[in-house]
Order: structure tokens, then C-alpha cells, then sequence
């Protein structure tokens, strides 16, 4: 069975290592070169210079490689990263505002004496109270979201207003720093480095799906859709009157009569313009 998937995966892939190896090729040459032209200066001897050039060019691509891989290893332990902080916080936004209160009650007691309020934790802490805020959500946290937490808790008189929240819009920061109260806005990073590295609790992970990838099939049936048919038919009309205008016009002919044939076959071919009826109360 065709699988179209493999095919462009296969073909990537060698076009990838083509240009791995003409990469390492070509740093290699050029260490070698560079390195050639001091040992000849410094080694009259030919063979000589040949030799201790080959040496240093390995020794040099050898440390760079070092150096590489070293700074990779970094790169993908830093996305892994990422992606598990983002999980952490899909865990709190696809959860009941209780889920995230009794959380990081649980986290607060780890350390300090904590008390759990109906939206917030209040942490005491020398003398001086500390609310800290849940507010998780997909979009970014604005100036209308800093209003209300801070509608919400000045009549505590907290020294301190500590807000967890996924994305933060740069105008709610400003806001933030104008307000007569110690307010600090933790995106997702923050919230990770700075509570659930630094208490070392963290909430189940939940993950969303991946977006799904189009097989050959379901390219054929979106191309094929009778949605395309007007595109299709624009295009061929677009085409076929620039054929009167330029030089190679067998070229826009041949395309217009492609195009006018896709259009038709979208529009007619029942195969590809299927309704599903799908039972929503019903799920076999």
C-alpha cells in the first residue's frame, strides 16, 4: 500500500543527512586548511606539516563536536522542559478553580503556615500576610483580570499579592507596578522555577492531543472536496486569459484544463463529498 507519509519522511531524511555530511565536510576542510597554512609556516618539511595538520584538524573537530553536542543536549532538555511545565499548567487550566486552590494550599503548607479561602490561599509568614491567587486560564491574564483579583483581596490588606496564571499581557504588568500593593504576576515559567521546582510538588501532567496528520487519502479527499470546486474554477479562468498575453502559453492551456478537470471532478464525484451524520447523544 502507497504510503505517502514514508515516502516524504524517507526523502527528508536523506536530504537531511546529504547536508549533514556536506556540512561536516566542508568544517572539516576548512580546519584543515586554516591549520595547514600555520604548520606550514612554523614546519618546513612537507610530510611533516601534513602529518601535525591532520592531527590538530581531529583534535579541533573533535573539541567542536564536544561543544555541539554539549550545547544540543542542552536545547532538548530545555524543550522537554517546556513542554512538561506547559502540561503542568494545561492541568491547572483544565481544572475546577478548587483543584488549583487546594493545590497550592497543599504547596504552601509544605513550608509556612497557610490558610484556604474560597478563591485564594493566605499565607502568614513574619507578621506579614501573603495571598497567593490561582487564575489559570488559555488566554493571556489582562489589566480586566488584575482589577478583579485585586477587587477581590484588598479588603485582606496583604503586604504581599502573589497571581499564578499561564500568559501574561504586558499592560496587566504595568498596571501591576502602579497599584499600592507588592503584586508579583507568575506566568508559566515562574510558576514552575519559582513554586513547583522550589517546593518540589507538582500536579498530575495533562496532556493534549497532537494534531492529527493527513495521510494520503485524506489528502485526495480535501483536494477532491466540492469546497475547492469555485477556487479551482477561478484559477482555470485566471489562467487560460494570461495564455493570451505571454509568450509560452501551452504552459497556462495545460494548467487551465487541469484545473477546469479538478474543478469538475470535485464538484460532481460523490465520493469525496460525503456528509458524515453523526449521532452526538449517541456514541457506539
Amino acid at each position: 500500500m502507497f504510503n505517502l507519509k514514508h515516502v516524504v519522511n524517507k526523502y527528508y531524511m536523506k536530504r537531511f543527512n546529504f547536508f549533514k555530511t556536506f556540512d561536516a565536510f566542508f568544517r572539516i576542510l576548512i580546519i584543515f586548511l586554516v591549520c595547514f597554512v600555520w604548520c606550514r609556516y612554523f614546519i618546513d618539511n612537507l610530510w611533516i606539516s601534513l602529518v601535525v595538520t591532520i592531527i590538530f584538524t581531529l583534535l579541533i573537530d573533535i573539541i567542536l563536536n564536544f561543544f555541539k553536542n554539549k550545547k544540543q543536549k542542552k536545547k532538548n532538555i530545555h524543550q522537554e522542559e517546556e513542554t512538561k511545565i506547559q502540561q503542568y499548567i494545561n492541568t491547572f487550566i483544565f481544572s475546577e478553580d478548587s483543584f488549583s486552590v487546594n493545590f497550592f494550599y497543599e504547596l504552601a503548607k509544605i513550608k509556612h503556615q497557610a490558610q484556604k479561602k474560597n478563591k485564594y490561599i493566605e499565607i502568614i509568614n513574619s507578621n506579614k500576610k501573603i495571598i497567593l491567587f490561582p487564575y489559570f486560564m488559555y488566554r493571556d491574564f489582562n489589566t480586566d483580570d488584575l482589577v478583579l483579583v485585586y477587587s477581590k483581596t484588598k479588603s485582606e490588606t496583604p503586604t504581599r499579592l502573589i497571581i499564578c496564571t499561564n500568559t501574561v499581557d504586558n499592560n496587566a504588568i504595568k498596571l501591576a507596578q502602579k497599584l499600592p500593593l507588592e503584586i508579583y504576576i507568575l506566568d508559566a515559567s515562574q510558576v514552575y522555577e519559582k513554586l513547583l521546582k522550589e517546593y518540589n510538588y507538582y500536579p498530575c501532567l495533562t496532556k493534549l492531543k497532537s494534531e492529527t496528520k493527513l495521510g494520503f487519502k485524506d489528502l485526495i479527499s480535501y483536494a477532491l472536496n466540492k469546497k475547492r470546486t469555485k477556487g479551482y474554477f477561478i484559477a482555470s479562468v485566471i489562467l487560460l486569459l494570461s495564455s493570451f498575453f505571454v509568450p509560452y502559453k501551452i504552459y497556462y492551456i495545460v494548467m487551465s484544463t487541469l484545473l477546469l478537470v479538478l474543478s469538475l471532478v470535485s464538484f460532481s464525484n460523490p465520493k469525496y463529498n460525503k456528509i458524515e451524520n453523526v449521532e452526538l447523544l449517541d456514541i457506539n
